[in-house]
């Protein structure tokens, strides 16, 4: 018996974060310290070959966000599609989530709202790929219909753990049977690694502690601050 759309995750956007899935801020290969590398080649025609939308949720300020979707290659029509931490304290305040801001800080699945009223996107047709698996969950707990971890690591000798970009492409085209009851077992997959050697075509050159020093970091910083204050006396 064939399934009926309403029993599948059907993927109609994805989301991904930037950190770790799309870049890395490593030294490896560099000596000089650390520099945003490119974790995939030709990623401005991968995202296209998609054929879904393509949205970006980030911890980064906008400020870093356009650094670095610059750096590797995606300009400023892409940065359009991105919800930064600007984003998500916006859309915090703007959907009542004021203590859930104040108790646990920005969480990516506070931008939610925004992604619905400013884009259109239903989350339940989402796929969000996030290197942390403590964020996946998360969203996919708010709302988001399919979540992947992506693995990140570097180890010792330079080797930085990825994952095949392809493999996105794979999970857009096989719509997955939704759990039995909707149950608290969110679908969460894990991207299989890939280990690569960072070469030239993978580096930037970027540094991204510059752009990272703007006024909405540092009230971030200030706030970060006096919540953990406010927790050490609970």
């Amino acid at each position: 018996m064939t399934a009926s759309v309403k029993d599948l995750h059907v993927v109609e956007t994805v989301v991904l974060d930037i950190d770790g899935v799309l870049v890395l801020e490593t030294s490896a290969g560099n000596p000089a310290g650390e520099e945003i590398i490119v974790l995939h080649e030709g990623l401005e025609s991968r995202l296209e070959d998609l054929n879904v939308e393509v949205m970006f949720l980030t911890h980064r300020s906008r400020p870093e966000a356009g650094a670095i979707l610059g750096a590797a290659g995606l300009g400023p029509r892409w940065l359009r599609r991105c919800l930064c931490a600007n984003d998500i304290f916006a859309s915090a305040v703007s959907s009542g989530q004021w203590l859930r801001l104040a108790r646990h800080g920005m969480r990516k699945s506070l931008a939610l709202p925004c992604l619905r009223k400013r884009f259109g996107v239903d989350p339940q047709n989402c796929l969000f790929i996030d290197d942390r698996i403590d964020n996946v969950i998360d969203m996919c707990g708010r709302g988001i219909g399919l979540g992947a971890v992506a693995p990140s690591a570097v180890d010792p000798a330079g080797v930085v753990t990825t994952f095949d970009f392809d493999e996105i492409a794979a999970i857009v085209n096989a719509p997955r049977a939704r759990p039995a009851g909707e149950s608290c077992e969110f679908p969460v997959l894990r991207l299989h690694p890939r280990k690569i050697l960072v070469a030239s075509h993978n580096r930037t050159g970027l540094v991204t502690r510059q752009a990272a020093w703007n006024g909405f970091n540092l009230a971030r910083r200030a706030a970060s601050v006096v919540r953990r204050g406010f927790r050490s006396r609970s």
